[in-house]
């Protein structure tokens, strides 16, 4: 058909690379919703194969949103079958191997210190943190949003300009073998495994297999890289060279709440450094830990690093404390696991100076055979906390919701919820996230307070 050209990967490659089809390419996207003129379009079929989990062809095809993308200003297109486009056509027999060797042919043309960043929780954060960091001293590429899978990690490779000082990438997991691939795919310099944590462990056999899977992030590293991880796996790591952050670690950090947020103290290989930062937790002070540790790796003097760390902020739904109406809603809705729960939960008992403390507690999805055992064990630690809703499946057994249990957020009435709040009370938002997160529910909860009725 006109303008339909048949390449393989390699020859995509190479064909971007001589600019035979890079011309008037300003971006990529595999999202006909968010294309901007110019833009490659690839058109992904929504299975990623046996290599990431499987699954079945999805409504999601975007050989279904071609003719979408295009009217939205795409100007070239990426499909792996034939279609009817008004703009050139990439026919290659894999377009998610063919973003795959975009990645790698971005992740070559570019002479940038790359970091990839893996963990149970709390790498959305550190990469934003290390990039508002970074941005004033490098020109620094991120990751955008959580693109962190078998697509999103290859998409923001691609995006990466030649130019760039430092890419950061986050690399997740959800089954065993993910993380290898993608980590050969970007090759950092620095790998930083932030934790290894009960979630997302349905798929996988225990904590070792899944500690496992996380360490797998350093056999992409590229030669003479650095492998940044916590003390307590500094043991389970085999690498020439590795710098370990926490106690007794390389980098050590520790806090002190302050009424506005923490004081923090870092030491990195003797060089101690002192800061403030505008929030609290115990799990925030080990990510600073691991923030300096990969900013050591880097080559970035600690004393330089840190008179940017004041001014950090938490990505939203990550434990952003919201302040409306007299109420204040702690947003930890983007995600949850054991761990991070017990932890929210901990923080919330702990507001003393409040009126009432209420937790809204979403299931935690992915952990398999743990999970009763799991849902079941947050009711001890309830202290401090005076009302308690839980919502899903996973809390469904649980005895402890001491005001109702509810089997989705459809069930919840959220105005009559607001109606019964009282000045001075704060309110707890933490689930996983299909649980909050994707449905707004925070949004709607700090509407409703904001204009009651």
């Amino acid at each position: 058909m006109n303008n339909q050209f048949l390449w393989s990967g390699k020859e995509l490659q190479t064909a971007f690379a001589s600019a035979d089809i890079a011309t008037g390419v300003n971006g990529i996207s595999i999202d006909s919703r968010t294309i901007t003129p110019g833009d490659l379009f690839v058109a992904l079929s929504g299975n990623p194969g046996p290599r990431f989990g499987g699954g079945s062809e999805s409504a999601g095809d975007g050989h279904n949103f071609i003719e979408m993308a295009t009217n939205a200003g795409a100007s070239v297109v990426m499909a792996h079958r034939e279609v009817t486009c008004s703009v050139p056509v990439l026919l290659v027999d894999d377009t998610l191997d063919g973003l795959w060797q975009l990645g790698s042919y971005s992740r070559r043309r570019t002479s940038a210190k790359v970091v990839g960043i893996t963990g149970s929780s709390g790498k959305t954060t550190l990469r934003a943190w290390l990039q508002a960091i970074l941005s004033p001293m490098a020109n620094c590429h991120a990751s955008e949003g959580s693109l962190n899978n078998h697509w999103g990690v290859p998409l923001s490779l691609a995006r990466m300009a030649a130019g760039s000082d430092v890419g950061l990438f986050e690399i997740g997991t959800n089954h065993p073998g993910e993380i290898e691939p993608l980590s050969r795919l970007v090759e950092p310099d620095i790998a930083l495994v932030l934790n290894v944590l009960p979630a997302h462990i349905g798929n996988f056999s225990g904590l070792d297999q899944l500690r496992a899977e996380k360490l797998s992030i350093s056999h992409g590293l590229r030669s003479g890289g650095t492998l940044v991880v916590p003390v307590g796996l500094a043991d389970h790591a085999s690498y020439p060279k590795i710098i370990s952050f926490g106690k007794g670690g390389d980098v050590y950090a520790e806090g002190w709440p302050t009424e506005s947020g923490t004081v923090v103290r870092i030491d990195v290989a003797g060089t101690v450094v002192e800061c403030e930062v505008p929030f609290i937790g115990a799990e925030r002070i080990e990510s600073i830990a691991a923030l300096f540790a990969v900013l050591s790796a880097l080559g970035f003097d600690p004393k330089q690093s840190v008179a940017h760390i004041s001014a950090l902020e938490i990505p939203r739904g990550r434990g952003n404390l919201l302040e409306v109406g007299g109420i204040t809603v702690v947003d930890d809705s983007y995600n949850a696991n054991p761990v991070s729960m017990k932890m929210s939960l901990a923080h919330l008992g702990s507001m003393k100076k409040h009126h009432r403390r209420i937790a809204l507690l979403g299931e935690m999805l992915e952990l398999g055979e743990a999970s009763l055992a799991a849902h079941q064990e947050m009711g001890r630690h309830l202290e401090g906390v005076d009302q308690v809703y839980t919502f899903g499946q996973g809390f469904a057994k649980s005895s402890f919701a001491r005001h109702g249990h509810f089997h989705s957020i459809e069930e919840f009435n959220l105005e009559d919820f607001v109606g019964r709040l009282e000045p001075g009370d704060s309110v707890l938002v933490k689930g996983s996230n299909k649980v909050f997160w994707k449905h707004d529910f925070v949004e709607r909860l700090t509407a409703f307070i904001d204009h009651p009725g």
